[in-house]
């Protein structure tokens, strides 16, 4: 009788490759030289690369809320609260709802998925905390803890990104710590860059004197450059921030020729790798792409949207497996579906998630990351 172990080691690695990491980590019980060629580096990017390539092996990470009740010492009867839960989700039918067992799962202050870059998660616990954490593998990493200024913690707002720098083979993590003084006309700034190489932090340079908005402060990463909505001091949107993860340094990326001040909403999102802008203006909704990103007039305006009858989108997640819908977050914490023919919002009916907080896509990968401990000390 043939047996599969008798292949040439290249065409089992190609055949491996093709398939679903979790069913990839259950044939390492096969055999020695699988396991080894399973966990071996080389065939773990093969299989991540030829993933991406097919844009096989997607799911979601749906963020909702959880309600749960805290009793005080100092009070008669507990108090309602929150928390965020994690779930993974089939791609396109946003089915099948599985708890994510993420580290501090059971942490009462929840945690907030921050990016999502080749199947690794950037969880925030606290404003000093953050780790990497593989859905698929279950692995994780904590970062090592920041400093916070107290003025910025008290007033200020912070914004995060995460990437990969594809020269250096390299995750990035980047904390942007704000607090603008409008009295006197000072911006207190910090920009920190994370490094998975070097498991550490560092100083990199400032952007100008502008805000970036908190509630859309998680950074969209698109041609290794993380990028945000940027506003001057007087809250007017005038550019898109870009940071780009290769060379370390800001930019800025100009705004379609458009009337934002009527504008009651602007964020940035990308679909299938292209960088894409949302004007929600009185009852109807601009979609703008970057075709071609970095030209002189990048911006094309696709269509508009009649969201007199439904909510104001907020951020593009993705294309549907038919690239006939994507599927968009909503306001009042729902997902829906932009039907690209006919233009209309669809909001969808997740089972047992009343409200949708967040939504990414992540992809299945054999990436182990190591358990790590909390570092006591604080990075100066």
């Amino acid at each position: 009788m043939f047996m599969m172990t008798q292949l040439p080691i290249d065409l089992i690695t190609d055949i491996l490759s093709r398939l679903p990491a979790k069913c990839v980590v259950c044939l390492k019980i096969v055999c020695k030289s699988w396991c080894n060629l399973i966990s071996d580096d080389y065939f773990v990017n093969c299989h991540l690369e030829k993933s991406l390539a097919t844009k096989t092996n997607l799911h979601y990470v749906v963020t909702t809320p959880r309600f749960y009740m805290q009793e005080y010492d100092n009070l008669p009867e507990p108090r309602k609260k929150t928390c965020n839960v994690h779930y993974s989700a089939d791609f396109d039918s946003l089915g099948n709802l599985r708890e994510l067992s993420h580290p501090f799962k059971d942490c009462r202050t929840g945690t907030q998925v921050f990016g999502s870059c080749r199947g690794l998660l950037l969880l925030c616990v606290t404003k000093h905390q953050l780790l990497l954490y593989n859905p698929t593998t279950q692995t994780y990493n904590v970062l090592p803890s920041l400093r916070v200024y107290q003025a910025a913690e008290t007033f200020g707002h912070f914004c995060y990104g995460f990437g990969y720098d594809n020269a250096t083979r390299d995750f990035k993590c980047v904390r942007i710590m704000q607090r603008l003084f409008k009295e006197i006309g000072y911006l207190l700034c910090e920009v920190m860059l994370y490094s998975q190489k070097t498991n550490c932090w560092k100083r990199v340079p400032d952007f100008p004197c502008y805000s970036l908005p908190c509630d859309r402060g998680v950074g969209v990463f698109v041609h290794e450059t993380l990028h945000w909505v940027g506003t001057n001091s007087n809250d007017v949107y005038e550019f898109i921030v870009a940071f780009n993860l290769r060379d370390e340094a800001f930019s800025c990326l100009p705004l379609p020729n458009f009337h934002f001040k009527t504008c009651r909403g602007l964020h940035v999102g990308t679909v299938d790798g292209i960088l894409c802008l949302l004007t929600n203006c009185s009852f109807h909704c601009h979609v703008w792409v970057m075709k071609e990103y970095g030209v002189a007039k990048p911006w094309t305006r696709m269509f508009k949207i009649n969201t007199r009858d439904c909510l104001f989108a907020e951020r593009p997640i993705s294309y549907s497996m038919d690239m006939k819908r994507v599927l968009v977050k909503v306001a009042c914490g729902k997902l829906a579906y932009l039907d690209l023919k006919t233009k209309k919002l669809t909001v969808l009916r997740l089972a047992d998630c009343d409200r949708v907080l967040n939504a990414h896509v992540y992809i299945e990968n054999l990436l182990v990351l190591n358990y790590s401990q909390f570092v006591d000390g604080v990075h100066s």
